[in-house]
């Protein structure tokens, strides 16, 4: 019955790997890539555990749970679901591993025991409890799926601090693998309903983004501010009026007509475009989608006449569409007139 219990638990956890990778590929979400992942790394811990590699089995469960743990705050963070800097997920996401390498180097000194698998196994039940913890969020987009998701990973988490004690018991053993096999079953069948929604493969996000063309997106302030946090990770190009909250990874400038290091003026429309240019094409160069950030325009308006501003949408479109990029432009419909809106729609390849 133990074989049985550790064989349909590791079955599991392939069908959740082979369907989460496919969930990626299809709708590119990256929580799913570090989730499966997560799920396969946990597989093969089970085949330390039964190969008694007691080192093995540590590390594996602190590499999944950490995979586990960080693709959660990224699809939290996809849902629009409390967004969380990178530095934060980034530390959340190596805790786990961190304090089971503590474990383990100290058992090198004392000796490995029944204690410190005890701790190994602390850990991991502990963060895999406050991933439910965390996915209790889901219940505002997935409603009961998510809740029901979020209760079987606290189970889950609590079923795995109580492995210590109850494994070397004969008759529980046989059961605690059911049981993990069970709880693993629900995860499985409640992610893969998950990532089979309309939900999942169509991003909250995108209902607030006006696309005009495949590469040029218009927002308004408040949802560039939304979008600003969702790329703090990524290298983006920016040109703006308020350089408060500015991500770290990004390549600012200020647009203003006072000097200073990293500054635009506003009358340097050709300024702007050579940096976005240079920028496209080291992007390009790398493999990498560039992405350049307008947050500006209203102010370029006391500066420029609205043909020059066109014509700089216009050729910056140019070379983000020749460079496989993408321009975000960030628009308040009332501070333009309807012709206004009308040409720039034009320019930005509206219905492209």
């Amino acid at each position: 019955m133990l074989i049985a219990g550790q064989s349909f638990n590791t079955l599991l956890k392939l069908i959740a790997f082979v369907f989460l990778l496919r969930a990626y590929t299809k709708h590119l979400r990256k929580s799913a890539l570090v989730w499966s992942m997560a799920f396969l790394v946990d597989a093969l811990s089970i085949l330390f555990d039964v190969m008694n590699r007691d080192y093995g089995l540590a590390v594996s469960q602190a590499v999944a749970v950490s995979l586990l743990f960080y693709g959660t705050f990224m699809f939290l963070d996809e849902e629009n679901i409390g967004f969380s800097p990178a530095y934060i997920r980034n530390t959340a996401g190596i805790a786990p591993l961190i304090l089971t390498m503590y474990v383990l180097g100290y058992s090198s000194f004392r000796g490995w025991g029944p204690d410190e698998l005890a701790l190994v196994y602390g850990i991991a039940g502990f963060f895999y409890f406050f991933t439910g913890v965390l996915l209790v969020g889901l219940r505002e987009i997935y409603s009961r799926k998510g809740m029901y998701l979020a209760a079987v990973f606290m189970l889950y988490g609590i079923h795995k601090m109580d492995y210590p004690f109850l494994r070397p018991v004969a008759w529980f053993a046989p059961i605690g693998f059911i049981l993990g096999a069970l709880f693993t079953l629900i995860e499985v069948v409640l992610l893969l309903n998950i990532i089979s929604s309309e939900k999942f493969k169509k991003l909250s996000t995108t209902p607030f983004m006006v696309e005009f063309g495949s590469h040029v997106l218009v927002v308004g302030q408040k949802e560039f501010q939304e979008m600003k946090k969702r790329l703090s990770s990524s290298p983006v190009l920016a040109f703006l009026r308020d350089m408060r909250d500015v991500p770290g990874t990004w390549e600012a400038y200020f647009v203003s007509n006072v000097p200073g290091p990293r500054t635009v003026p506003p009358t340097g429309l050709e300024k702007a475009v050579e940096l976005s240019h240079v920028y496209l094409m080291k992007a390009e160069s790398i493999g990498s989608r560039g992405i350049i950030v307008i947050d500006c325009l209203e102010y370029l308006m006391m500066y420029n006449e609205f043909r020059s501003i066109a014509k700089f949408l216009s050729i910056l479109r140019d070379y983000v569409l020749l460079h496989g990029g993408t321009i975000i432009v960030v628009l308040e419909e009332g501070a333009w007139s309807e012709r206004q809106l009308t040409v720039l729609r034009r320019v930005l390849g509206a219905g492209d």
